[in-house]
């Protein structure tokens, strides 16, 4: 298990009833604006305020030119090209500015490159395809401003290219661009800095159009707000208006392809939120770019036939299932080899391949790794001799910096601290699994899981439904504005049932004189290491659901510890993982490690007497507090070691166990208790 710690913010009591005052708010919406640094009453009204303005779509650099440019075109009956890109936000800013362009009566087409065989961005064989076709003028969405020489061999050939893109800009621009369009370019004077790509696509047509953003929200939030959750844009400021808007508009969509892939998503008659976005409709649009061509999610989004619609939304949803399966198969596979394989398990940086491995999942698959096992993750997918990697990190940790520290290994690479690709010769993908985890060892000694910031105690007897029912008012929910997260303190775990035949439960939770009934997705009742009579704290989201009884409060547990336990098992639980994954200790750090007999005998006393839920050792650390959670799982890995200590499944549940077979042992014997005595 990967743990994590609680960043519990306890907001000032006094700040809170001044922002609900001056908001005529409730507490618990105004305890998360506190929590989150809105700390004046004005910022609440900006926070709250929904009808706040969009920017001039001219502020942005090179917006003015760039709407000429294209103006010119379709008045000249000049051919015009949207180029886009095979992720959600590439294909929503194509079907955007396509479908705008297509409104005004030019002649335009789109394209769309190909993942596993073009790959991101422009490059020569679509520049000369372009030109093949008398293409005037190219508009890139989503990507271009790095694309320096690919961009020239278009001028070269008689096409001029307008750029919109979010991308970071690299040192030399296109120069040869006619405009280049990026709010992340210097001298750039927009207020928002965040844009999707769908969103840059839309500040330029509202600048062709000459109108402000709101006359245009009816036709294009959608796609916006589509784009800008897809693409983990921060939901604050502007974006916060345009995904407000597009999640209304997603209630009753106009576009008859939406329509069509919200029921297949099961959504026809619920209401859609920015989380349904996340979690259900980009999946399904991203599928096709990763299993197959994107090209089909393009045709659903602009897609005037009802029949047409449902039949690219199902063969959407085919290829999402197709890509869960892929996925959840290969990372099946890898959490295998880790688990049978120890040098493996406890390296800094999880390094893994396989033939076969689906080159448009293996990002996910990276994603899947870091979440279950708190460390950075590079997948590569082994295609003869030549390998592609996608790699993604934790904070704290840069991957970018790692990965270009190995940078002579590899074919190339690209990326940022968070996520990286790259490309190697298959027969030295060994020789960089030990490079970059010697340079991990070295610059990154410890990796700490992120942490999970929650933002504010909640008293159950104090919560209403209308404390709750107002949470709403800080949606959307995403990026930099996530769903709030709530601790509850001292609770008693009352009981606990099985949820859709046990593959989830449902905690009965007394605080006080309140209680709370809440889901725990993922984890059985036999596998949850938690008893009725219980003292826990326990991390929850808050809803509301209507009920038998009419409206009544719902929790989602996000975590569940032993009441008290602090978070200093944490940082311990670290330090024991960096000496197995090879870091060089010191003398001292080795001896806050290792265990004393009488030290190591509590530990074979605890697991003789109850056993020990092997998933999730925060009973046993609160029990023997006093040890350390390093010292612990130490003693634990000695005894096992010894064979005196088995790991075996009790009651469903998977639980260290004495062995019953095991004779005496010299506890000396034990490798790990040899290590740490050196």
């Amino acid at each position: 298990m990967v743990y994590r710690e609680w960043q519990v913010t306890r907001p000032d009591k006094a700040l809170i009833g001044q922002l609900a005052e001056a908001t005529s708010t409730g507490q618990l919406v105004c305890s998360v604006l506190a929590a989150r640094g809105v700390d004046t009453p004005q910022k609440a009204h900006d926070f709250l305020d929904t009808e706040k303005p969009l920017s001039s779509p001219e502020l942005l650099l090179d917006a003015a030119v760039a709407a000429d440019r294209i103006r010119q075109a379709v008045d000249q009956g000049e051919r015009i090209v949207v180029f886009g890109d095979y992720d959600v936000d590439g294909v929503c800013a194509t079907a955007l500015m396509y479908s705008y362009l297509q409104s005004i009566g030019a002649d335009v087409y789109y394209k769309l490159p190909s993942r596993s065989d073009e790959g991101y961005g422009l490059s020569r064989r679509v520049v000369e395809l372009m030109a093949s076709k008398g293409i005037g003028l190219v508009i890139t969405v989503d990507n271009g401003i790095s694309a320096v020489e690919e961009i020239s061999y278009a001028k070269s050939l008689g096409m001029d290219v307008v750029v919109t893109d979010h991308h970071l800009p690299p040192p030399a621009l296109p120069e040869d661009a006619v405009a280049l369009v990026d709010p992340l370019r210097e001298g750039d004077e927009s207020p928002c800095k965040n844009l999707s790509g769908t969103g840059v696509a839309f500040k330029v047509i509202c600048a062709v159009e000459g109108c402000q953003p709101e006359e245009l929200l009816d036709y294009y939030a959608d796609l916006v707000a589509i784009g800008t959750v897809a693409d983990i844009m921060a939901l604050t400021g502007e974006n916060r208006t345009l995904v407000r808007y597009g999640v209304q508009a997603l209630q009753q969509p106009e576009r008859v392809g939406l329509a069509a892939l919200l029921e297949v998503c099961g959504f026809s008659g619920r209401t859609v939120t920015a989380e349904n976005i996340s979690f259900a409709i980009a999946p399904r649009i991203n599928a096709a770019g990763r299993m197959e061509d994107a090209t089909a999610a393009l045709r659903l989004l602009l897609s005037e036939d009802e029949e047409e619609a449902r039949a690219l939304a199902c063969q959407l949803d085919q290829y999402n299932q197709a890509r869960q399966k892929t996925e959840q198969e290969i990372v099946q596979d890898i959490v295998a080899r880790i688990a049978s394989d120890d040098t493996l398990k406890n390296r800094r940086v999880i390094v893994v391949w396989g033939e076969g491995y689906h080159p448009g999942v293996i990002g996910i698959v990276a994603s899947r790794l870091v979440e279950r096992f708190g460390r950075p993750a590079i997948v590569f997918s082994v295609e003869g001799k030549e390998a592609k990697g996608s790699g993604r990190s934790v904070a704290g940790f840069s991957l970018y910096s790692a990965v270009a520290n190995c940078r002579d290994l590899l074919i190339r690479y690209g990326g940022h601290d968070l996520a990286a690709g790259m490309s190697i010769e298959t027969d030295r993908l060994e020789e960089f699994s030990r490079a970059i985890n010697v340079f991990a060892a070295k610059e990154y000694p410890f990796i700490g899981a992120s942490p999970v910031r929650v933002d504010a105690p909640v008293k159950l007897e104090q919560l209403s439904v209308q404390d709750v029912a107002e949470l709403s008012a800080l949606a959307p929910f995403g990026s930099q504005n996530p769903s709030p997260i709530f601790l509850l303190e001292n609770a008693r775990l009352e009981a606990v049932y099985p949820v859709s035949e046990g593959h989830h439960s449902r905690l009965r939770l007394r605080q006080g004189n309140g209680v709370l009934s809440a889901v725990l997705f993922g984890t059985s009742p036999a596998a949850l290491g938690y008893q009725a009579g219980d003292q826990v704290e326990v991390l929850l989201s808050l809803s509301i659901y209507e009920g038998s009884a009419g409206a009544q409060i719902s929790g989602r547990v996000r975590g569940i510890r032993p009441a008290g336990i602090g978070n200093d098992y944490v940082n311990s639980t670290e330090q024991y993982r960096a000496f197995l994954g090879g870091v060089p200790f010191t003398q001292a750090q080795k001896a806050a490690l290792l265990p004393t007999r009488e030290e190591v005998a509590k530990v074979w006393r605890l697991v003789q007497a109850k056993g020990v839920a092997a998933e999730d050792l925060c009973s046993a650390f609160m029990r023997l507090k006093p040890l350390g959670a390093g010292k612990i799982m130490v003693a634990l890995r000695a005894l096992r070691e010894l064979g005196l200590v088995e790991k075996a499944q009790v009651d469903g549940q998977n639980r260290y166990k004495p062995n019953q077979a095991a004779g005496r042992r010299n506890l000396a014997d034990a490798p790990i208790l040899q290590s740490l005595s050196q």
